[in-house]
């Protein structure tokens, strides 16, 4: 009887370490699984980043105007640049994509780069061309100052979410990449824009260029539309000694 062989036994035995295996090539599964979705977030990211980044030659870049400069030599190191993170930074898809915001407060000044993918806008434009690309589009900066008592939901009509509002053309631009490039980039000054960080919204205004001989700014007619700043977005205070100012 002690010498007796237990079939069931060895039966329950065989079944348990099937399924101690099973377990550990789920879990071996599992991990693999979570490693190679990590690592395709990671490797997107980074592609997001470089595809998205701005040509180190705008790196820190400013157009100097009249009233930046006067700004600047008055305060030196106390001249104040403000950075603004946007949270929507593409508009017509991947065609047009904005960044560098840039703010100079003792000057009243902004300034955008907006950057134009030249094979998307063709799809999108049939008379975008290598002739006219970076003379395509007219920008327009609306600087809202609003009432930071409502939203822009309020019904309420007696009191408008919009209190007053300035429309400013362009001061100064200069233009990077050429035509036949994948992308050009054109940076844009802005002056007189006064922002109340508590109360003003600004927004970049694209309109197409047509054959007339002034783009007058409506509203409801343009192709494209950043907002730039708005008392919800963060803005970061910029060391001035990292830009050429001098």
């Amino acid at each position: 009887m002690d010498n007796q062989y237990n079939e069931n036994h060895t039966d329950d035995y065989n079944e348990d370490k099937d399924k101690t295996k099973k377990k550990s090539w789920l879990r071996q599964f599992f991990k693999w699984t979570v490693y190679i979705i990590a690592s395709l977030i990671v490797i997107i990211t980074a592609y997001r980043l470089i595809s998205t980044g701005m040509p180190k030659e705008l790196k820190n870049y400013i157009i100097k105007t009249e009233k930046i400069e006067q700004a600047y030599s008055n305060l030196k190191d106390d001249f104040k640049i403000y950075k603004i993170k946007i949270r929507d930074t593409f508009s017509m898809g991947d065609a047009l994509f904005a960044d560098n915001i840039y703010y100079f407060e003792n000057a009243e000044s902004l300034q955008v780069t907006v950057r134009l993918k030249n094979s998307r806008l063709r799809e999108l434009f049939e008379d975008y061309g290598e002739d006219n690309s970076t003379a395509f589009f007219v920008f327009y900066l609306k600087v809202s100052y609003v009432n930071p008592d409502i939203n822009s939901t309020s019904e309420l009509e007696e009191t408008p979410y919009i209190l007053d509002f300035d429309i400013l053309d362009v001061t100064n631009q200069s233009v990077l990449g050429e035509p036949d490039d994948k992308y050009q980039y054109i940076t844009m000054n802005f002056d007189d824009v006064k922002i109340n960080y508590a109360n003003t919204k600004v927004e970049l205004y694209v309109f197409e260029n047509s054959a007339l001989d002034e783009i007058v700014f409506d509203e409801d007619e343009y192709d494209a539309r950043f907002t730039l700043f708005d008392i919800n977005m963060p803005k970061t205070k910029l060391n001035v000694k990292k830009f050429d100012l001098d």
